[in-house]
Order: C-alpha cells, then sequence, then structure tokens
C-alpha cells in the first residue's frame, strides 16, 4: 500500500483550530452519515420535503427544521435535528473562500460503489477550493491518482459553478447524482460512474405549487440535464439527458419519476426536432431501417415510491425502470425494494437496512444483456468504463444489508454484507457493451466496514472490505481484502 502523502497529511494535524464544514448550496451524495440523519428525521415527518433527489438542496429541508418547535422533536432525534441543521447553516454561510485537502491510500480499486463512496481507486490526493457568495457558488476540485481504473490521472470531478436565479439554480460541472431511495445502488442514476460534466438546472425551493390544480401535490421538486459522455466508446462523444420530477403529497409517502437518455454523439442526429422527439418519447426504438438513422436516442424511464411508518420508526421503498419503447411507458423492467429501520440505544443512533437488486429484465422471461444495452449506443449506459446506473451492472441478482450511523462519542460506522449473483447468464453479446465488473459472473459474498472520526482539523477514516472468491475482472487483479486509509485537512 502506498501511504506516504496520508503521512505527510497527518503530520500537520496539530496546526488547524476548526473543524471541518463545507459550504454549499445544496448536499452531495459524499456524506452517508449526514443523510442517515436526515433520513431519520423524513421518516418522522420533521422534513416534509422530498428527499431522495441528490444533491439535495438545503433552502425548504432546512425550513422543515427551524419551523418544528423543539418541544415536538422526539429526544431520540434531537441529535439529528442539531446536526442536519447545523451543517445546513454552515453550508449557506456566506465565505470568501474554503480551502480542503484529502489524501487516501488502498492496495487495490474499489469494485462496488454505493452511497458515500469517495475513494474509488488506489492512491490519490484532492485538492479542493470552494467559493460562495448570496447567488453565486463555485468549487474547483482536482483529483491527482497513482493507479486509476479508467488511466485518468488527473480529474477535476466535483468542480462546478454556480448561480440561483429566482427559485432556480443553474450549474456548470460535473457531480454525482443519486436519483432513488436506496442505499448500496439505484437502477437509474447513482455515484457508480465519474460524474459527468454538462449543464444542470434545479428547483431550489420544494413550495408547494400556487396553480389551483397542483397546489394538493404537495412540496415538489424537479431538475434536468444534459452532459457530455466521453470519445472511448462506439458512437462517441454521445450526449446524456436527464429529467426528474418528485412531490410528497402527504408527509408519509413520496413519489419519483425518472427519465434519462443518451442522444446525439458523431454520425447522430442533433437537431432540434430531433431533440423533441427524444422529450416526446414518440419515435424511439424504431425497429425499421427506414427510420432508424432518425431514431433519437436509448431511454430508460422509471419510477420510485418510498412510504414512511413513523410508528414503526421504519420505511418502505422500491424503485422500478424499463428500458425504452415507442408510444408508451416503459416496459422490460428492472425492480429495487427496500425497507429502512431506525436505530436507537444508549450509545449508537442510525439507521439500518435491507435491499434487494434486480437488474435482469423481466419478472416471468429473462432478457438478458438489455438492460443499459442498446443497438446504436453500442458501448451502453455507462461511462469511462462503468454503469451509470446500478453498481452491479445489469444480469445480477444481490441482496444487501447494513447499518449506518453514529456512536455517542461522535466517530461514524457503516457496515455493510453483499449476496448474489453477478452477470448470471455470464455472456455479453458485444464486446463493445461487455459488462463492467466481470464477463463471466459468479457469486458475490463482500462485507465492509467503514469508520470516520471528526477532529478539530478535520477528518480521519480507515475502511475495509473482504469478498469472498472475488469475480474475475477481465484479469485485473481483484484483491480479497481491500484496505483503505484517508485523511482531510481543513485549511478554513
Amino acid at each position: 500500500m502506498k501511504l506516504p502523502i496520508i503521512l505527510w497529511i497527518l503530520a500537520l494535524v496539530f496546526a488547524a483550530r476548526s473543524p471541518l464544514t463545507i459550504a454549499e448550496p445544496w448536499i452531495d451524495t459524499r456524506d452517508q452519515w449526514l443523510r442517515s440523519d436526515i433520513e431519520r428525521l423524513a421518516q418522522a415527518q420533521i422534513i416534509r420535503v422530498p428527499i431522495n433527489t441528490w444533491p439535495l438542496m438545503w433552502p425548504s429541508l432546512l425550513d422543515d427544521l427551524n419551523n418544528t418547535p423543539l418541544a415536538q422533536i422526539p429526544k431520540r432525534l434531537t441529535d439529528s435535528h442539531a446536526r442536519v441543521l447545523a451543517a445546513g447553516t454552515a453550508a449557506l454561510r456566506l465565505r470568501r473562500s474554503h480551502v480542503s485537502v484529502r489524501a487516501a491510500g488502498a492496495n487495490s480499486a474499489q469494485t462496488f460503489r454505493h452511497y458515500g463512496a469517495s475513494n474509488g481507486d488506489r492512491s490519490q490526493l484532492v485538492l479542493r477550493n470552494h467559493l460562495m457568495s448570496a447567488n453565486f457558488a463555485s468549487n474547483l476540485e482536482i483529483g491527482l491518482l497513482t493507479d486509476p481504473w479508467d488511466d485518468d490521472r488527473v480529474r477535476f470531478d466535483h468542480s462546478y459553478i454556480g448561480l440561483v436565479w429566482g427559485n432556480w439554480v443553474t450549474l456548470f460541472g460535473a457531480i454525482d447524482r443519486w436519483w432513488g431511495p436506496a442505499w448500496s445502488s439505484n437502477l437509474i442514476i447513482s455515484n457508480n460512474a465519474r460524474p459527468t460534466p454538462g449543464f444542470t438546472l434545479k428547483r431550489n425551493y420544494s413550495d408547494p405549487s400556487e396553480l389551483p390544480l397542483l397546489k394538493h401535490l404537495g412540496p415538489w421538486t424537479s431538475s434536468f440535464f444534459i452532459s457530455q459522455l466521453d470519445d472511448r466508446r462506439h458512437i462517441e462523444d454521445a450526449k446524456l439527458v436527464g429529467m426528474t420530477f418528485g412531490w410528497r403529497p402527504v408527509p408519509s409517502f413520496e413519489i419519483n419519476f425518472r427519465r434519462t437518455a443518451q442522444w446525439g454523439g458523431r454520425g447522430r442526429p442533433q437537431s432540434a426536432s430531433n431533440f423533441f422527439k427524444l422529450l416526446s418519447g414518440t419515435s424511439d426504438n424504431c425497429a425499421e431501417a427506414a427510420c432508424k438513422d432518425d431514431e433519437p436516442g436509448n431511454q430508460l424511464g422509471g419510477i420510485d415510491l418510498r412510504w414512511s411508518l413513523p410508528w414503526l420508526s421504519s420505511s418502505i421503498y422500491l424503485q422500478t425502470i424499463g428500458e425504452d419503447e415507442a408510444g408508451g411507458l416503459p416496459s422490460r423492467r428492472a425492480n429495487q425494494f427496500g425497507m429502512q429501520f431506525a436505530l436507537d440505544s444508549d450509545f449508537y443512533t442510525g439507521i439500518a437496512f435491507v435491499e434487494f437488486d434486480d437488474t435482469r429484465i423481466g419478472s416471468y422471461e429473462q432478457h438478458y444483456n438489455t438492460l443499459y444495452n442498446h443497438g446504436i449506443y453500442k458501448t451502453g449506459y455507462r461511462y469511462r468504463g462503468r454503469a451509470i446506473g446500478s453498481t452491479w451492472d445489469n444480469d445480477s441478482q444481490i441482496v444487501s444489508i447494513g447499518t449506518i450511523g453514529r456512536f455517542n462519542n461522535g466517530d461514524s460506522l457503516e457496515l455493510r454484507y453483499s449476496h448474489g449473483k453477478i452477470n448470471r447468464d455470464s455472456l455479453d453479446q458485444q464486446v463493445s457493451s461487455r459488462h463492467s465488473i466481470s464477463p463471466n459472473g459468479g457469486q458475490l459474498r463482500t462485507l465492509s466496514a467503514r469508520w470516520r472520526r471528526t477532529l478539530a482539523w478535520g477528518e480521519l477514516e480507515f475502511s475495509g472490505r473482504y469478498t469472498d472468491d472475488p469475480v474475475d475482472q477481465y484479469g485485473r487483479q481483484a484483491e480479497k481484502l481491500r484496505v483503505v486509509a484517508s485523511a482531510t485537512y481543513d485549511f478554513d
């Protein structure tokens, strides 16, 4: 393991005086412990806005917290309420600049990425400079890697420029997204692949609509983005387009409609009319040669639901997505189911979850090599070698159980166990759209743990993952035991 950078960082620990705070107008996908607090508060209906589309905007969430009298907050949730309120207040505090550095070392690359994943490769050094004002936010993040999965040793992932226009936020840059209620994976968009650079339009406040016919739908959120895919693909420089709408019509229920598509690229139509066909879904998946040249793109669409059961301190959720079909709703669906529980004790508070992911297509008759694949966009629904959706990629069945929470001394813990089968049919019909994990699949049993301590100078983190009989990863060395150490130093 290469750890000289970490030792260099640790040598600086006595120089700082302030706790780690990151000022951003939204909550990104890199802090699962902050999300666990938010989930607990939403489950108890203290937070009433939609929370299943990340990055999650701060303003409406903070309004819910500030509008709830402290006397109405159950004692078991007071710490979660205080932590989220403090994080949001610090995040929206106007400041000239914020600088931090993160160093991490691991003995192998990370095969499976879940919510909160921060180190997907081996040794890396990340420099971050964030600037925020009343209607402007920017982040310059430079990552230097020693053995990257995709050979990009210098990265600018998570860098952006953001502007607030009334109740809308526009953003130019590359940010991670997580669309769905699950913890281990999402079917349509997750942080499994690197973030794609592009333009994002997102609603800032989630206030109910003032239109008479829509105001009864409750708080709602929406987001649209168009981003650029890489040139290492069958259709070079294709675009990735995504849109989502979510409502919380009653405090116990949230529903989100999702849609994404690969569109354009070298040799493909990119006119305004073709883009309208993409948005309308009226001419997709054309089987006739006469219209194949005008087919708008490779589309996915789906829905996710979440029911909170506050009397049981739990919630249940599901997500289903379908491959593209012209003139109708998406069919040939992949599914995900889960349940989440609040954990409360004298020494540990957090959540526990159990999830089942089935990325085969079809309930009774399975269609292998279908999800994330396409006859025109033959590289598939992937970016730089990883699936944009599920961390398990297609044709997999995985059960995951875990817990994410905090001890009463402030330390944070994540435990996760996953069991199932990867790439069940063990075949790839096209070399260009190969399964991103393994060509021949196999049985998966993996146990991971992650521990974090917040200190005056920043954060210290250790994690490990053990995989019994690792699957073949196209000849790349797969270690049974992966160990990671990282440190974040805050110069604020």
